[in-house]
């Protein structure tokens, strides 16, 4: 991987109809949040299920993730009452073929159905093709993940392809599915 040449600070905020979406910093940590990484109706369709979570690791996965020209991690809050909601990164940058990837978490079960996931990886998915001049965004989820299925068919991403048997889950090996996004 090439270092993109991004400058983003701790300012970064990216508006939608319904949610402000900035850069996560470790002070952003609650014991809320804490708790969804250990829930596995949250993360267990996620690489995040393999890990215990607690303060520390959870603050090196932060900073890790917040690093100019290789990775961004956005904090999804709702607007009327700043309740952090979940996460998505970019990451991955690759300088000459101008593409990254994604991911994200949403980990408020009481906010899931509402379209808010939809609603931020589309501002987002803006800002990277827009602001930042990529030309293909990617991604992959376990197969078994339909919300996230939903999610990017609504986005207009594409299924490019399968990995097969390329994840454990409870004893019995599931495929990923890989979805991409050309900029218009």
């Amino acid at each position: 991987m090439i270092k993109r040449s991004i400058d983003f600070s701790d300012e970064l905020l990216l508006l939608s109809e319904r949610l402000e979406i900035g850069v996560l910093s470790p002070d952003d940590i609650t014991v809320t949040y804490l708790n969804a990484l250990n829930e596995d109706e949250i993360v267990g369709l996620t690489e995040a299920r393999h890990q215990h979570w607690n303060i520390a690791n959870v603050k090196r996965y932060i900073d890790n993730s917040n690093k100019p020209g290789e990775s961004i991690l956005f904090q999804v809050s709702l607007k009327q009452t700043d309740k952090h909601i979940g996460n998505i990164r970019l990451f991955n940058f690759h300088e000459v073929h101008n593409r990254a990837e994604l991911s994200f978490l949403f980990y408020d079960m009481e906010e899931w159905g509402k379209g808010y996931a939809t609603e931020a990886l589309d501002t987002v998915v803006n800002y990277a093709f827009e602001s930042l001049k990529l030309h293909r965004i990617h991604a992959d989820y376990y197969e078994l993940n339909v919300r996230s299925a939903r999610v990017f068919e609504k986005l207009g991403f594409e299924i490019e392809g399968t990995y097969r048997d390329h994840f454990l889950l409870d004893d019995m090996y599931i495929d990923s599915v890989r979805v991409g996004k050309i900029a218009k």
